[in-house]
Protein backbone atom coordinates (compact mmCIF):
# COMPACT_ATOMS: atom_id res chain seq x y z
CA UNK A 1 0.00 0.00 0.00
CA UNK A 2 1.38 3.65 -1.36
CA UNK A 3 1.43 5.36 2.18
CA UNK A 4 -0.10 9.46 2.60
CA UNK A 5 3.16 10.86 1.86
CA UNK A 6 3.83 8.68 -1.30
CA UNK A 7 0.73 9.52 -2.35
CA UNK A 8 1.17 13.36 -2.24
CA UNK A 9 4.87 12.96 -3.24
CA UNK A 10 3.83 11.21 -6.80
CA UNK A 11 1.46 13.70 -8.04
CA UNK A 12 3.75 16.52 -6.91
CA UNK A 13 6.98 14.80 -8.82
CA UNK A 14 4.85 14.07 -12.22
CA UNK A 15 3.35 17.76 -11.92
CA UNK A 16 6.81 19.54 -11.40
CA UNK A 17 7.79 16.94 -14.31
CA UNK A 18 5.22 17.75 -16.45
CA UNK A 19 5.43 22.05 -15.81
CA UNK A 20 9.54 21.60 -17.02
CA UNK A 21 8.17 19.58 -20.34
CA UNK A 22 5.38 22.55 -20.80
CA UNK A 23 8.22 25.18 -20.01
CA UNK A 24 10.15 23.46 -22.79
CA UNK A 25 7.43 23.36 -25.66
CA UNK A 26 6.50 26.70 -24.94
CA UNK A 27 9.60 27.91 -25.53
CA UNK A 28 10.63 25.92 -28.58
CA UNK A 29 6.92 27.12 -29.86
CA UNK A 30 8.78 30.75 -29.65
CA UNK A 31 11.74 29.55 -31.64
CA UNK A 32 11.35 31.62 -34.71
CA UNK A 33 10.99 35.03 -32.54
CA UNK A 34 14.76 33.55 -31.15
CA UNK A 35 15.88 33.20 -34.45
CA UNK A 36 15.78 36.88 -35.05
CA UNK A 37 18.71 37.49 -32.05
CA UNK A 38 20.76 34.54 -32.19
CA UNK A 39 21.21 33.81 -36.19
CA UNK A 40 24.91 33.30 -35.58
CA UNK A 41 23.29 30.00 -33.95
CA UNK A 42 23.68 27.01 -35.21
CA UNK A 43 20.99 24.10 -34.86
CA UNK A 44 20.52 22.88 -31.38
CA UNK A 45 21.76 19.19 -31.03
CA UNK A 46 18.60 16.42 -31.14
CA UNK A 47 18.79 15.20 -27.76
CA UNK A 48 19.12 18.74 -26.14
CA UNK A 49 16.59 20.58 -28.41
CA UNK A 50 13.89 20.08 -25.76
CA UNK A 51 16.16 21.58 -22.60
CA UNK A 52 17.74 23.93 -24.26
CA UNK A 53 15.23 26.69 -24.07
CA UNK A 54 14.76 26.54 -20.13
CA UNK A 55 18.72 26.08 -20.12
CA UNK A 56 19.20 29.60 -22.35
CA UNK A 57 16.79 31.16 -19.51
CA UNK A 58 18.62 29.87 -16.42
CA UNK A 59 21.95 30.70 -17.47
CA UNK A 60 20.96 34.46 -17.54
CA UNK A 61 21.44 33.89 -13.68
CA UNK A 62 24.47 31.89 -13.51
CA UNK A 63 28.05 33.76 -13.18
CA UNK A 64 31.01 31.78 -14.17
CA UNK A 65 34.69 32.57 -14.20
CA UNK A 66 36.70 33.57 -17.62
CA UNK A 67 38.98 30.49 -16.50
CA UNK A 68 35.37 28.13 -16.24
CA UNK A 69 33.86 29.91 -19.32
CA UNK A 70 37.72 29.19 -21.60
CA UNK A 71 37.48 25.41 -20.35
CA UNK A 72 34.09 24.56 -21.12
CA UNK A 73 33.85 26.63 -24.27
CA UNK A 74 36.83 24.68 -25.21
CA UNK A 75 35.10 21.18 -24.55
CA UNK A 76 32.08 22.56 -26.61
CA UNK A 77 34.36 23.78 -29.38
CA UNK A 78 35.60 19.87 -29.26
CA UNK A 79 32.78 18.40 -30.00
CA UNK A 80 31.41 20.71 -32.38
CA UNK A 81 28.46 22.77 -31.08
CA UNK A 82 30.39 26.08 -29.83
CA UNK A 83 27.76 27.93 -32.08
CA UNK A 84 25.17 25.69 -30.57
CA UNK A 85 25.14 25.76 -26.99
CA UNK A 86 27.05 28.50 -24.37
CA UNK A 87 29.32 27.62 -21.51
CA UNK A 88 26.53 28.89 -18.79
CA UNK A 89 23.76 27.20 -21.27
CA UNK A 90 25.85 23.93 -20.40
CA UNK A 91 25.89 24.02 -17.13
CA UNK A 92 22.34 24.54 -16.79
CA UNK A 93 21.83 21.30 -18.73
CA UNK A 94 24.02 19.51 -16.39
CA UNK A 95 21.39 20.85 -13.74
CA UNK A 96 17.97 19.92 -15.95
CA UNK A 97 19.26 16.39 -16.59
CA UNK A 98 20.14 15.71 -13.35
CA UNK A 99 16.83 16.73 -12.11
CA UNK A 100 14.80 14.75 -14.92
CA UNK A 101 16.87 11.71 -14.16
CA UNK A 102 16.01 12.14 -9.82
CA UNK A 103 12.51 12.84 -10.82
CA UNK A 104 12.09 9.49 -12.89
CA UNK A 105 13.53 7.48 -10.95
CA UNK A 106 11.66 8.75 -7.64
CA UNK A 107 8.24 8.71 -9.85
CA UNK A 108 8.96 5.16 -11.19
CA UNK A 109 9.43 3.73 -7.73
CA UNK A 110 7.07 5.96 -5.53
CA UNK A 111 4.56 3.98 -7.90
CA UNK A 112 6.03 0.65 -7.62
CA UNK A 113 5.30 1.55 -3.85
CA UNK A 114 9.66 1.46 -2.73
CA UNK A 115 10.43 1.86 0.12
CA UNK A 116 11.16 5.68 1.19
CA UNK A 117 14.96 5.33 1.76
CA UNK A 118 15.36 3.24 -1.45
CA UNK A 119 13.78 5.70 -3.32
CA UNK A 120 15.77 8.89 -1.85
CA UNK A 121 19.40 6.71 -2.50
CA UNK A 122 18.16 5.26 -5.74
CA UNK A 123 16.89 9.20 -6.87
CA UNK A 124 20.08 10.68 -5.72
CA UNK A 125 22.25 8.13 -8.11
CA UNK A 126 19.95 8.52 -10.79
CA UNK A 127 20.58 12.52 -10.52
CA UNK A 128 24.19 12.12 -10.57
CA UNK A 129 24.50 9.97 -13.14
CA UNK A 130 22.06 12.69 -15.49
CA UNK A 131 24.17 15.52 -14.75
CA UNK A 132 26.94 13.23 -15.95
CA UNK A 133 25.27 12.94 -19.28
CA UNK A 134 26.22 15.80 -21.34
CA UNK A 135 29.36 15.66 -20.23
CA UNK A 136 29.39 11.90 -21.46
CA UNK A 137 27.71 13.60 -24.28
CA UNK A 138 30.20 15.99 -25.39
CA UNK A 139 33.30 13.08 -24.61
CA UNK A 140 31.49 10.79 -27.14
CA UNK A 141 30.93 12.81 -29.38
CA UNK A 142 34.40 14.81 -29.41
CA UNK A 143 35.78 11.36 -30.04
CA UNK A 144 33.67 10.81 -33.43
CA UNK A 145 34.36 14.12 -34.49
CA UNK A 146 38.41 13.23 -34.26
CA UNK A 147 38.06 9.78 -35.73
CA UNK A 148 36.22 12.03 -39.05
CA UNK A 149 38.73 14.17 -39.41
CA UNK A 150 41.68 11.90 -38.76
CA UNK A 151 40.05 9.44 -42.04
CA UNK A 152 39.67 12.97 -44.15
CA UNK A 153 42.69 14.81 -43.18
CA UNK A 154 45.54 13.01 -45.26
CA UNK A 155 43.41 13.82 -48.13
CA UNK A 156 43.45 17.45 -47.55
CA UNK A 157 46.97 17.34 -47.46
CA UNK A 158 47.01 15.76 -50.62
CA UNK A 159 44.84 18.53 -52.11
CA UNK A 160 46.92 21.36 -50.56
CA UNK A 161 49.94 20.54 -51.48
CA UNK A 162 48.86 19.29 -55.30
CA UNK A 163 47.13 23.03 -55.75
CA UNK A 164 49.65 24.94 -53.42
CA UNK A 165 52.06 23.29 -56.12
CA UNK A 166 50.20 24.40 -59.13
CA UNK A 167 50.48 28.00 -57.94
CA UNK A 168 47.93 28.96 -55.96
CA UNK A 169 48.42 30.86 -52.34
CA UNK A 170 47.81 28.79 -49.27
CA UNK A 171 44.62 30.99 -47.91
CA UNK A 172 43.30 30.59 -51.64
CA UNK A 173 44.24 26.52 -52.16
CA UNK A 174 42.49 26.08 -48.11
CA UNK A 175 39.26 27.76 -49.31
CA UNK A 176 38.90 25.83 -52.65
CA UNK A 177 40.03 22.21 -51.30
CA UNK A 178 37.48 22.40 -48.28
CA UNK A 179 34.74 23.30 -50.12
CA UNK A 180 35.45 19.86 -52.54
CA UNK A 181 35.66 17.64 -49.01
CA UNK A 182 33.14 15.36 -48.12
CA UNK A 183 30.62 16.85 -45.46
CA UNK A 184 31.81 16.39 -42.58
CA UNK A 185 33.58 18.44 -39.38
CA UNK A 186 36.43 18.78 -40.91
CA UNK A 187 34.61 20.68 -43.62
CA UNK A 188 33.24 22.74 -41.35
CA UNK A 189 36.43 23.30 -39.17
CA UNK A 190 37.96 24.85 -43.06
CA UNK A 191 35.00 26.56 -43.60
CA UNK A 192 35.33 27.66 -39.63
CA UNK A 193 38.76 28.85 -40.22
CA UNK A 194 38.41 30.52 -43.81
CA UNK A 195 35.80 32.72 -42.10
CA UNK A 196 38.38 34.29 -39.50
CA UNK A 197 40.57 34.96 -42.18
CA UNK A 198 37.84 36.71 -43.86
CA UNK A 199 36.85 39.01 -40.86
CA UNK A 200 40.77 39.97 -39.96
CA UNK A 201 42.38 37.27 -37.89
CA UNK A 202 45.44 36.23 -38.88
CA UNK A 203 46.82 33.23 -40.33
CA UNK A 204 48.60 32.16 -37.28
CA UNK A 205 45.57 32.49 -35.18
CA UNK A 206 43.19 31.10 -37.02
CA UNK A 207 45.49 27.71 -37.47
CA UNK A 208 46.31 27.31 -33.93
CA UNK A 209 42.73 27.87 -33.33
CA UNK A 210 41.94 25.36 -35.44
CA UNK A 211 44.59 23.09 -33.62
CA UNK A 212 43.16 23.66 -30.49
CA UNK A 213 39.53 22.70 -31.76
CA UNK A 214 40.60 19.56 -32.89
CA UNK A 215 43.09 18.96 -30.57
CA UNK A 216 45.17 15.83 -33.15
CA UNK A 217 48.31 15.35 -33.25
CA UNK A 218 48.68 15.49 -37.18
CA UNK A 219 46.61 18.73 -37.34
CA UNK A 220 49.19 20.14 -34.55
CA UNK A 221 51.91 19.14 -36.65
CA UNK A 222 50.62 20.57 -40.41
CA UNK A 223 49.85 23.84 -37.58
CA UNK A 224 53.30 24.26 -36.75
CA UNK A 225 55.16 23.21 -39.78
CA UNK A 226 53.19 25.79 -41.78
CA UNK A 227 53.28 28.61 -39.48
CA UNK A 228 57.36 27.73 -38.59
CA UNK A 229 57.67 27.85 -42.51
CA UNK A 230 55.64 31.81 -42.62
CA UNK A 231 58.29 33.00 -40.10
CA UNK A 232 61.22 31.63 -41.65
CA UNK A 233 59.93 32.44 -45.09
CA UNK A 234 60.66 28.99 -46.51
CA UNK A 235 58.80 27.72 -49.43
CA UNK A 236 55.33 26.22 -48.23
CA UNK A 237 55.02 23.86 -51.08
CA UNK A 238 57.78 21.36 -49.93
CA UNK A 239 56.08 21.76 -46.43
CA UNK A 240 52.29 20.71 -47.41
CA UNK A 241 54.00 17.56 -49.72
CA UNK A 242 56.09 16.46 -46.78
CA UNK A 243 53.27 16.46 -44.53
CA UNK A 244 51.57 14.99 -46.96
CA UNK A 245 53.64 12.05 -46.60
CA UNK A 246 54.14 11.82 -42.92
CA UNK A 247 49.99 11.98 -42.67
CA UNK A 248 49.98 8.95 -45.95
CA UNK A 249 52.23 7.15 -43.37
CA UNK A 250 50.26 7.91 -40.35
CA UNK A 251 47.15 6.31 -41.70
CA UNK A 252 49.07 3.09 -43.24
CA UNK A 253 50.42 2.68 -39.54
CA UNK A 254 47.17 3.24 -37.56
CA UNK A 255 45.23 0.98 -40.13
CA UNK A 256 48.21 -1.52 -39.45
CA UNK A 257 48.09 -0.95 -35.83
CA UNK A 258 44.13 -1.91 -35.37
CA UNK A 259 44.38 -5.09 -37.85
CA UNK A 260 47.32 -6.30 -35.92
CA UNK A 261 44.51 -5.92 -32.60
CA UNK A 262 41.70 -7.33 -34.40
CA UNK A 263 42.81 -11.67 -33.47
CA UNK A 264 43.41 -10.19 -30.04
CA UNK A 265 39.75 -8.56 -29.54
CA UNK A 266 38.56 -11.34 -31.18
CA UNK A 267 39.97 -13.52 -28.26
CA UNK A 268 36.89 -12.15 -25.45
CA UNK A 269 34.03 -13.03 -27.56
CA UNK A 270 35.47 -16.29 -28.80
CA UNK A 271 35.95 -17.37 -24.99
CA UNK A 272 33.04 -16.43 -23.92
CA UNK A 273 30.70 -17.31 -26.23
CA UNK A 274 31.90 -19.82 -28.55
CA UNK A 275 34.24 -21.97 -26.44
CA UNK A 276 31.22 -22.38 -23.65
CA UNK A 277 28.93 -23.37 -26.51
CA UNK A 278 31.53 -26.18 -28.01
CA UNK A 279 32.26 -27.27 -24.36
CA UNK A 280 28.49 -28.23 -24.19
CA UNK A 281 28.01 -30.07 -27.72
CA UNK A 282 30.89 -32.05 -27.54
CA UNK A 283 30.03 -32.66 -23.11
CA UNK A 284 26.07 -33.15 -23.00
CA UNK A 285 26.15 -36.63 -25.44
CA UNK A 286 29.08 -38.00 -22.66
CA UNK A 287 27.07 -36.86 -19.89
CA UNK A 288 24.08 -38.78 -20.74
CA UNK A 289 26.19 -41.71 -21.81
CA UNK A 290 27.17 -41.63 -18.16
CA UNK A 291 23.60 -40.91 -16.54
CA UNK A 292 22.86 -43.95 -18.74
CA UNK A 293 25.35 -46.32 -17.44
CA UNK A 294 24.34 -45.36 -13.94
CA UNK A 295 28.17 -44.29 -12.80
Amino acid sequence: MISEIEGLAVPALLGLASAGALTGLVELARHPARDKTDRWRDPAPRLFRLLLPTARQIALWLTLSAQQQGRLQQRLDCAGVGYAILPGELVALRALTGLGAMLMAASVLLLLAGALIKTVSVSIIAAFLGAAYPDLWLFEQRKRRQRSIERHFPGLLELLALTVRAGMGFGTALAQTGEHLPNGPLKVECQRHNREIRTGCSREDALAGLAARTQLRCVKSFVGAVIQADETGAAISPVLADQARQGRRERFAAAEKKANEAPVRMLLPLVALLFPVTFLIIGFPIALQFMDSGL
